[in-house]
């Protein structure tokens, strides 16, 4: 039986702004997605015919619903091989925190996939297959950092930077990412970009002039265990501190990895949270048979 075990990273949002409702149903959004070590483990076998996803997690969707099904599903449609596969899915990311796990996922069968059966799709069609699926799931396919543009699918790759630690706090509510859209009160006019001036200091490495996410406005109100989370993260020493995506995921910029383990050390039983490093990449095949 031939399979694949890809290496499936989740994202922060290190700054998310949201411009306007477009007339397409979308918004237009401009984000700088940062890719982290927290990582799901996505395994693909070869089967005769149809696709299974299962997954040790009960909230995860295991048919259509799920991106990776669907994912998977595109490439057998895009190369009309007559061929099936099942996804087995290891779960670290959280779901429905913020983190694109499920888009990570996508995009770990998409490259799989190509690599199982030797498709050679460039990454530029890996791309467009993905631009398809979500928003989030052609950055997964370069990872690394990107600035992300229109429905955040426009990615701009960002050189040059140093890594960083982070510490992740996952409150118990869930937030859905499109009841999180109808929260802002936007129009089809579009706002003002400052996608120039937040790149300007992070060149400087100034990340404290570009943490920035329009969703926390709303959120805060709805839900304010993020501010309280915020406001405990501040008092163990986490000067900066932000929402990922549309919630509910806090991240905070740790000064070392020492510092990180402390804090998780602290309030481990208060919260669910995890200690991650920047990653340099995005999905990763790790081995195949």
């Amino acid at each position: 039986m031939k399979e694949i075990k890809v290496i499936s990273p989740a994202k922060v949002n290190l700054y998310l702004n949201v411009l306007a409702r477009r007339g397409d149903g979308y918004h237009e959004i401009e984000t700088i997605i940062q890719a982290i070590d927290l990582c799901d483990e996505v395994t693909l076998r070869e089967k005769e015919k149809g696709i299974e996803v299962s997954c040790q997690n009960e909230g995860v969707p295991e048919g259509e619903r799920n991106l990776a099904y669907r994912a998977a599903r595109l490439i057998l449609q895009e190369t009309k091989i007559s061929k099936g596969v099942g996804i087995e899915i290891k779960k670290n990311i959280p779901p429905a925190a913020g983190l694109g796990g499920g888009s990570s996922n996508a995009a770990a069968t998409l490259a799989g996939l190509n690599k199982l059966w030797n498709l050679n799709l460039p990454e530029r069609r890996l791309i467009q297959l993905a631009t398809s699926l979500g928003m989030d799931v052609p950055f997964f396919i370069q990872g690394g950092r990107a600035i992300g543009r229109g429905k955040g699918d426009e990615l701009t790759p960002l050189k040059g930077w140093s890594p960083f630690w982070l510490i992740l706090v996952i409150p118990e509510f869930r937030v859905s990412t499109k009841r999180a859209y109808q929260s802002l009160k936007l129009d089809l006019t579009k706002g003002e970009s400052q996608i120039k001036i937040v790149l300007k200091h992070l060149e400087k490495g100034d990340l404290s002039s570009i943490l920035y996410n329009k969703f926390e406005e709303v959120m805060q109100k709805k839900y304010p265990r993020v501010k309280m989370i915020k406001e405990r993260l501040k008092s163990l020493g986490i000067t900066l501190a932000s929402m990922s995506g549309s919630g509910s995921a806090i991240f905070g910029m740790a000064r070392s990895g020492e510092e990180a383990e402390r804090i998780r050390e602290v309030i481990k039983q208060e919260e669910e949270v995890y200690v991650a490093k920047t990653w340099n990449g995005g999905v990763s095949v790790v081995s195949w048979n």
